[in-house]
């Protein structure tokens, strides 16, 4: 009997219950199937250091049920939703799956499924209420995004998994993919400081992680198999770049635009990297975008 493949995009950082509660999901729904996993390298789409090594990650997911991994580089894994989830989408279409499998908040794909094809039938009209809200407001991208959404389809996706999910129904639709979306229903929420029985986010497992506290509750991962290296440990190397480097070659560096190589060049001088962050953000520049900038220019990538 031929088996059918499944597509996941993740991060893995790190694994946990909430990872194999979707695997054996998948498994319940689908009994001969092959899964595949698009799976970050060293980091994440937040631009930092993904806590485990590739090798541990694939090894505990295989573990779990999944059976090929592709590797997503810095390009793919450290950029904005729409670049991650439509580059993520495309190269498991390579592979030839037939689902793809992502948490949601809503869990309800075919909605996301209505949404992608009103933006695809509207995309002149998206593109200039998008152009609006980032001209006329100075709104951040992710932001402008999301009030050009609701203006045209009366729905507010603003939760961090919802917004993958349209990315990527939006690549399926807009690329007509023979790929059937799958949404499920997240046990926890996405950077929930709570945990709910033997579930809790990825970020909540690596804030206990940075205080000593036992994880052993929610992830079948070992204390020791996580890194402590920290992207905060990078600073003064930054600090050396963005001061002995002219301006007009920071701007070509991949994530510089607009003049945000003369933000850092005035900010450098702030003591530590979360406080750099903080005075680079604005209405314009998100935490997140910042930090990815950040993470180009410390590997000094160029466009």
């Amino acid at each position: 009997m031929k088996y059918v493949k499944i597509g996941i995009v993740a991060e893995y950082n790190p694994f946990h219950n909430g990872h194999i509660y979707q695997l054996q999901l998948i498994k319940q729904m689908f009994p001969n199937c092959k899964i595949f996993v698009a799976m970050s390298h060293k980091y994440s789409q937040r631009g930092d250091y993904i806590c485990m090594s590739w090798y541990k990650r694939k090894k505990i997911a295989k573990k779990y049920g999944v059976n090929k991994f592709i590797k997503l580089k810095i390009n793919i894994s450290a950029q904005a939703a729409h670049i991650f989830a439509r580059e993520s989408v495309l190269k498991l279409a390579k592979k030839g799956i037939n689902y793809l499998v992502f948490g949601s908040e809503s869990g309800d794909a075919k909605n996301l499924l209505k949404i992608a094809n009103i933006l695809k039938n509207n995309k002149p009209e998206y593109d200039q209420l998008v152009k609006k809200y980032l001209k006329q407001k100075g709104l951040s991208f992710p932001r402008a995004t999301n009030l050009a959404l609701q203006d045209l389809t009366g729905s507010n996706i603003s939760m961090p998994n919802d917004i993958l999910g349209i990315e990527y129904v939006k690549t399926i639709v807009n690329e007509n993919l023979p790929i059937t979306p799958i949404a499920i229903k997240r046990t926890i929420d996405f950077h929930s400081e709570q945990t709910t029985n033997n579930f809790a986010s990825a970020s909540k497992i690596r804030q206990m992680v940075a205080k000593n506290e036992d994880i052993s509750p929610f992830t079948p991962v070992k204390l020791k198999d996580i890194s402590n290296r920290q992207i905060q440990q990078t600073y003064p190397k930054f600090q050396r770049i963005i001061k002995n480097t002219p301006a007009q070659t920071l701007a070509g560096y991949k994530m510089i635009s607009e003049g945000m190589e003369n933000l850092f060049k005035k900010q450098i001088n702030s003591p530590d990297y979360d406080t750099f962050i903080e005075n680079c953000v604005s209405r314009r520049y998100t935490a997140s975008r910042i930090k990815r900038a950040y993470l180009f220019v410390l590997k000094r990538i160029k466009k």
